[in-house]
């Protein structure tokens, strides 16, 4: 007579699909927190393209001349301003942005042009988000404020330094990335130009 085989009982489909469903939410769990980090990194890179695009259009239309009458019509902080705002309003999300000042405080020692990176003065208060802060640097001179455009004829400011700077907290959208990150992500727009003039 020959042995008798002990063949295996098969596993119940219902322990597999256990298993499955196990392994399905843990890695659902890594899967969600990628996603909120892709969709977190990708609003930041929007709002940084935005804010650099306002800081450029706020400096060139600053340093625009009107070769026949001689003049830089738009050289003031209220013109700057406008433009910066304009610019700004195509960026779904970011509001106005809020007249800080001329040429903010650098972090490096010796920034004579008034690079980044800033000290954490120049950026709104860390529950402020989304609004970005204006600074316009003439002449790389802290002390120096348009509020009205220079004359006819006046060419003081040909062909020196006209520096637009937007600073803002961007505001995460995740739970998970604020608490990695500390609430907010700083950003920089910073843009020099030469102002025009002809003589």
């Amino acid at each position: 007579m020959s042995p008798a085989r002990h063949s295996r009982p098969a596993a119940s489909g219902g322990r597999l699909s256990g298993q499955a469903a196990v392994e399905f939410a843990l890695s659902s769990v890594l899967l969600l927190l990628l996603l909120l980090g892709l969709i977190d990194f990708s609003r930041v890179f929007y709002f940084d393209t935005g804010i650099h695009g306002a800081a450029r259009e706020g400096a060139r239309h600053g340093a625009w001349f009107d070769t026949p009458n001689r003049v830089n019509p738009y050289l003031d902080d209220t013109d700057i301003k406008s433009a910066v705002d304009q610019s700004l309003a195509g960026v779904v999300g970011v509001g106005p942005s809020v007249y800080a000042g001329t040429c903010p405080a650098t972090a490096a020692p010796g920034n004579a042009f008034y690079n980044p990176p800033y000290t954490s003065a120049a950026f709104p208060p860390p529950n402020v988000t989304n609004t970005p802060y204006l600074w316009i640097c003439y002449q790389n001179n802290p002390g120096l404020h348009l509020t009205t455009p220079p004359g006819a004829n006046s060419l003081s400011y040909r062909l020196t330094d006209l520096n637009v700077i937007l600073t803002m907290n961007y505001g995460l959208v995740t739970g998970f990335m604020q608490s990695q990150l500390g609430g907010a992500v700083p950003i920089v727009g910073n843009v020099h130009i030469e102002i025009q003039g002809k003589q």
